[in-house]
């Protein structure tokens, strides 16, 4: 069966069908510029339908259908006209006959006012278009000739001028040859140079080939500048040719698809990231002294959005900040609240364990370390290219949320610029909270992202029910249940001591030392490390430490991952107890600044002794006898004599000192029945120094 206003391909022509009643049928050439309708009978379209000598084709016309048009324009008003002139009649299948036709061109030509010409275009175009009213719409598309190069000729091509004088001067050949040139050695490169800077440039090169240097007739406009740029080079092929490759990778680039697509479920991939906050804390110990900024690690999932982990701390992004992070993911976040005082059940924060992937930076993250982290966990370790925050935008527009909601409320807040002005006020003076402070407000915001906080634009995944909300503790939920998970479950103590950060230490008879601390445990006492010229104890040590707790070490004591000694610190070091190693770090560092500052002012005194030494040495030898002519026997052979001699003649002098001391005023009572006896202050010098000569 045949359908009104279908096409057809016919012997290399296109035709449309425009009437058909039992066997007779009209059509009309839609191509042809003076068609008419033509008589065909039905059953010979048919026919040659089956024989295939006529197929049937998409209409060439379909968009005009499809377009919508402003009603106020031109276009639209013309085409309204029109069909409010052809309208009434279109319907009969009188106008398929050449004597009617013309009778009714000339009958609505008079009552219009309009030319014969006009009426006939306005049918054929009904007929040829699509026999819609939009198929009477001028070809003002085709106006102007656009896309189309123009031949110069003498005359002044474009508009003409309206502000500056004279006609003007066309883009000649010559002139886009220098255009061109300008364009690709100012405007096609990273470093690229401003459009009117670029035309300044292009005019230094014209200056010479014209005569005329004062009639800027002959110079070409900004205007045509930029319609040669605008014509020969696409927008995309400008941002492409002036961005540098990785900011057009992450900024510019059109997106293919999101984060959440290619997971699999809660679990499989976790984006972790760290940033400096902006706020400037106090000592935990000493609030009159300023610390600095903190460094926050989160670590998120990217299905659900959920900071399933998070670190706050002073120690800078790498290995052992990660670590600690990571760490924090993978065990209970009870525990964890409860050390800042915020009781939470295990239900509103439930994420434990690792994931199946982890998406980091190229820091810390990448080298040696991460093998040990691999074979203990088995999360594969994916790292994003050098400066491409996009690849982790999920944790990046994190950190940025995070800040925007304890800005307000917090002092010591970073300001763009210190104020150096009379009466400015240093922003870093206003500091207020320390570290365990911060952590706190920190959890607090966490647990609101996690619990209530509504993604707007998040991507559903298929078979997701819209009652699901929309915040990660819900999504989370929903993708346990429904999803693949790929959390893995490892023991606590094993993850912990595992990937907390190792170092090596040395070993004495005080313990195992560790950054200046000394630590000991009940299996290096029964070693016998710690007897004194102990032959069995080893020089050094592997040990994990926790940065946060300064009172325990963990010593490695063979290539087993799951053997681990704990050490607690000894009476020697007991100052240290309570403290992080951070503080054991900055107490070390000020300690060994005053000790440099006193080892010069000892080295000094140290010379100022000596120097004195040297001057008695000196005296002495002007004082001493010439013993020139004397034997070596007669010199030696009086030791003994003359040793006792100078111990008599130094008794002699304590005796008189002890009594001089002793005289005075006070009256003097005689014991009764003293019988002469001595009552004066006994010497027991010889018993004190010996009467025996040992040499």
């Amino acid at each position: 069966m045949l359908l009104l206003n279908q096409t057809f391909e016919v012997s290399g022509k296109l035709m449309r069908l425009l009437w058909y009643e039992k066997d007779q049928a009209y059509w009309i050439d839609i191509e042809h510029a003076s068609a008419w309708p033509e008589y065909v009978e039905y059953s010979f379209i048919e026919s040659k339908l089956l024989d295939g000598q006529i197929r049937v084709i998409e209409d060439p016309h379909s968009e005009l259908k499809s377009q919508l048009y402003d009603e106020s324009s031109v276009n639209w008003k013309k085409c309204k006209h029109a069909w409010d002139i052809i309208k009434p009649h279109i319907s009969s299948n009188e106008l398929f006959y050449r004597n009617e036709r013309g009778r009714l061109v000339r009958q609505l030509s008079e009552q219009y006012q309009i030319t014969h010409q006009s009426i006939i275009r306005y049918l054929r175009r009904y007929w040829q278009r699509g026999m819609c009213m939009q198929a009477l719409l001028p070809d003002y598309m085709n106006s102007g000739g656009k896309g189309k190069r123009r031949d110069i000729t003498k005359s002044k091509l474009g508009r003409k001028r309206s502000v500056s004088s004279g006609i003007g001067v066309n883009t000649t050949p010559e002139i886009e040859h220098v255009f061109r040139l300008s364009i690709e050695r100012n405007l096609l490169k990273k470093k690229h140079c401003s459009i009117p800077l670029a035309y300044a440039k292009a005019l230094n090169l014209l200056e010479a080939s014209i005569t005329q240097k004062n009639n800027f007739e002959l110079y070409p406009t900004i205007t045509q500048f930029r319609y040669f740029l605008k014509r020969e080079y696409s927008k995309t092929q400008l941002v492409e040719l002036q961005t540098s490759d990785i900011e057009y990778e992450k900024d510019i680039r059109p997106l293919h698809s999101t984060s959440t697509a290619e997971t699999l479920g809660p679990g499989f991939r976790y984006q972790i990231d760290a940033t400096i906050a902006d706020v400037y804390l106090l000592s935990q110990h000493d609030r009159s002294n300023i610390v600095g900024r903190p460094v926050v690690y989160f670590v998120v999932d990217v299905f659900s959005r959920m900071v399933v982990g998070m670190y706050v701390g002073f120690e800078n992004p790498s290995w052992i900040s990660a670590m600690m992070a990571l760490i924090n993911a993978a065990t209970s976040k009870v525990t964890y609240c409860q050390e800042f005082g915020i009781e939470i059940d295990e239900q509103d924060w439930p994420c434990v364990g690792l994931p199946d992937k982890l998406l980091a930076d190229q820091g810390e993250l990448k080298g040696t370390l991460v093998e040990s982290f691999i074979t203990s966990s088995g999360t594969v370790i994916e790292n994003a290219k050098a400066r491409r925050g996009d690849a982790k935008g999920i944790v990046e527009r994190l950190f940025r949320t995070i800040q925007c909601d304890f800005k307000p409320f917090t002092a010591g807040i970073v300001e763009p610029v210190i104020s150096k002005k009379r009466g400015g006020k240093d922003y870093r003076l206003d500091a207020t909270l320390t570290i365990h402070e911060f952590t706190k407000k920190i959890i607090e915001l966490v647990l609101y992202h996690n619990n209530d906080h509504i993604i707007s634009k998040y991507d559903r995944v298929e078979g997701m029910p819209g009652t699901v909300p929309s915040n990660p503790l819900s999504l989370w939920s929903w993708g346990i249940s429904n999803l693949t998970g790929r959390l893995k479950t490892i023991e606590e103590t094993y993850l912990r001591i595992n990937l907390l950060p190792h170092q090596m230490a040395t070993t004495s008879d005080f313990g195992v030392c560790l950054f200046g601390g000394y630590y000991t445990c009940s299996e290096i006492i029964k070693l016998g490390w710690l007897h004194r010229k102990a032959s069995t104890r080893p020089a050094r040590v592997r040990v994990a430490f926790d940065p946060r707790d300064a009172n325990h070490i963990y010593i490695r004591p063979d290539s087993n991952m799951k053997h681990f000694w704990v050490c607690e610190l000894t009476d020697r070091s007991r100052r240290l107890r309570n403290m992080t190693f951070w503080d054991v770090w900055k107490l070390r560092k000020a300690e060994n600044k005053s000790n440099h500052n006193e080892a010069i002012s000892s080295a000094l005194s140290r010379g100022k002794v000596v120097h004195k030494m040297e001057q008695i040495e000196q005296e002495a030898l002007k004082h001493k006898p010439n013993s020139k002519g004397l034997s070596k026997a007669y010199q030696l052979g009086n030791i003994r004599k003359n040793k006792l001699d100078e111990r008599a003649l130094e008794r002699h002098k304590l005796k008189t000192s002890l009594t001089k001391e002793l005289s005075g005023s006070a009256k003097i009572i005689p014991l009764p029945d003293s019988n002469n006896e001595d009552y004066s202050y006994p010497e027991f010098i010889d018993e004190l120094f010996g009467d025996e000569d040992t040499e």
